[in-house]
């Protein structure tokens, strides 16, 4: 018997390199701007990259002093649809529409988790505070400034934390503390500078142990 040859009839875009070219800009251009949008939430000068491995040891900075810890790397994801008619129709405004909502997406994923590692390592550490229902007090304020390390850059310049809240909030901090008046705003202001200088002293202190250093 002979065997019939059947002929396949193949699929649009089915040149393997072409195709894979196609998916790898794409992907980069999704990565480009998801490192974009990433800059925003956090500092260049605080990411570390990874070029192999999954999980990581380091130390954790608590009020009885360092305890090790350790993080790993978890798998994200999101979705998106892509309409067939637009895809028929040769529309290339989906490729931009694409990697507008994936970034979109997964950078919401980022900082929902941020804050979510920002909270239990607070909550590890034993350094946070309660809220009461009628809203912040000065002295509460004053006290959550005391917790507060102000850490020195590579330019060796001073930077202070930025507060993070939601909307319904406002009226429980930051209002109260408007309300307060000028001269809280003085003791706010000199007891910043304390912690400024604190954290001047103990990065000489640091650089003090390398040689060459000044």
């Amino acid at each position: 018997m002979k065997a019939e040859h059947v002929h396949r009839k193949k699929l649009p875009f089915s040149a393997e390199k072409d195709r894979a070219a196609f998916h790898r800009e794409l992907i980069l251009s999704l990565i480009e701007e998801m490192d974009k949008r990433g800059t925003k939430d956090i500092s260049p000068g605080n990411v570390y990259a990874f070029q192999h491995g999954r999980k990581w040891d380091f130390q954790q900075q608590s009020k009885e002093g360092y305890r090790p810890q350790s993080g790993e790397l978890e798998l994200t994801s999101s979705t998106t649809t892509i309409e067939l008619p637009r895809v028929l129709a040769n529309d290339v405004a989906l490729l931009h529409e694409f990697v507008e909502k994936m970034s979109t997406a997964m950078n919401e994923q980022f900082q929902r988790t941020i804050f979510n590692v920002m909270a239990s390592a607070a909550e590890q550490s034993g350094n946070s505070f309660s809220i009461p229902k009628d809203g912040i007090t000065g002295e509460l304020f004053l006290e959550l400034i005391r917790s507060t390390e102000v850490h020195v850059g590579e330019d060796g310049k001073v930077s202070r934390p930025s507060f993070f809240l939601q909307p319904s909030m406002y009226e429980k901090v930051v209002a109260p503390i408007e309300k307060l008046g000028p001269e809280f705003k003085a003791k706010v202001d000199a007891l910043w500078f304390e912690k400024e200088q604190e954290a001047l002293k103990r990065e000489q202190e640091r650089l003090s142990k390398f040689e060459g250093i000044e």
